[in-house]
């Protein structure tokens, strides 16, 4: 029997075009990542060391660019679902981008949701399935 990462990986298609949008988040200290869902159903959440949380529905891809320092963990949760974390010591969110499909035709619907949930920094989630891609950078040391 083959493993299902060898069966799946010749199905596995390239993503829908996106219109992308890059959220203002660019040099906050970073606390986590957070991938929690299964095939279906799944979350991202972005925590800032100032405990804002940004939680966006994943439809597509998450891409995470990191850098040195940067950990990952993968945890079963139940039959079906993983949480996957993102993490380390002195990082900051270089770039988050979400990306809506172009078939979708609600990018101005989109914009108008995005300008609205940042007013409230975060505070309920983005209800929008979307494709992200979230950089990850080193900040500098503290002088000793």
């Amino acid at each position: 029997m083959s493993s299902y990462v060898r069966t799946i990986r010749q199905w596995m298609r390239p993503q829908p075009s996106a219109t992308w949008t890059e959220l203002p988040l660019a040099g906050a200290p970073l606390s986590e990542i957070v991938l929690f869902g299964n095939g279906k159903d799944a979350d991202v959440m972005v925590e800032l060391l100032d405990g804002r949380q940004f939680v966006f529905g994943l439809s597509g891809a998450l891409r995470v660019h990191g850098c040195l320092g940067l950990e990952s963990e993968v945890t079963s949760w139940d039959d079906r679902s993983l949480i996957i974390r993102y993490f380390g010591q002195n990082l900051k969110v270089a770039t988050v981008r979400l990306g809506v499909p172009v078939w979708a035709g609600a990018e101005e619907e989109f914009s108008a949701d995005i300008r609205e949930w940042l007013a409230t920094d975060g505070a309920n989630d983005l209800l929008w399935g979307l494709a992200m891609e979230i950089e990850v950078a080193r900040t500098s040391q503290p002088a000793i």
